[in-house]
């Protein structure tokens, strides 16, 4: 496994987000910050991600306001390199039996409880948590234990998690984990990851 740490830069009610990414070493490794401020107005909403020197690395789009309607799923593309790098596909509706959207400890109302991740040939389902403490995105194999985005996430048949998203400690706001050896551009997956689930 290989584990980072996430900062965020902004303050609660701020509307452009900023997040800098650190190995276990402390180094910076990458910056993500929301361009929406500055872009044209006929441009959608995207985030930004950056080399410590600030040389442009990956982009993502986000849905402009209008777009978000509690009965549709949303689709994140990480685009790298001029191709998509990553598709998260995130479904706003509530899982079944549930009665309505997850909110946290914090009454903050999260938008979506899983994430289907399709990221360099891998398949990833990442789950959210509904209490105050433990994980907030737990990441599993989909392709490799035929998971959907309809899986529960007490169901006995989940396999062992890949990768963690979880409250971070000291100086940092969120602990990173990813498997290791299977993606080249780790970081920049954790980083939108990161983006999409931290909401305030």
């Amino acid at each position: 496994m290989i584990s980072y740490r996430v900062r965020r830069l902004h303050a609660a009610g701020e509307m452009a987000r900023r997040y800098h990414l650190f190995d276990r070493a402390d180094q910076l490794l990458l910056v993500a910050d929301q361009g929406s401020a500055w872009l044209p107005p006929d441009q959608p909403p995207h985030v930004r991600f950056a080399r410590p020197d600030g040389e442009r690395v990956a982009s993502m789009d986000l849905p402009r306001p209008t777009d978000r309607r509690p009965e549709k799923q949303h689709n994140y593309a990480i685009i790298y390199e001029h191709a998509v790098y990553a598709l998260i596909t995130a479904p706003i509706r509530p899982p079944s039996g549930a009665t309505g959207p997850l909110t946290g400890g914090s009454g903050i109302v999260w938008p979506f409880s899983r994430l289907m991740i399709e990221v360099e040939g891998h398949r990833w389902l990442g789950l959210r948590w509904r209490e105050e403490t433990g994980p907030l995105l737990v990441l599993y194999d989909a392709a490799a234990a035929g998971l959907s985005l309809a899986v529960e996430r007490d169901s006995s048949d989940l396999p062992e998690p890949l990768g963690l998203l979880e409250v971070g400690a000291g100086d940092y706001d969120f602990d990173l984990t990813l498997p290791a050896g299977r993606l080249e551009q780790g970081p920049l997956l954790g980083l939108a990851l990161v983006f999409l689930v931290d909401q305030i």
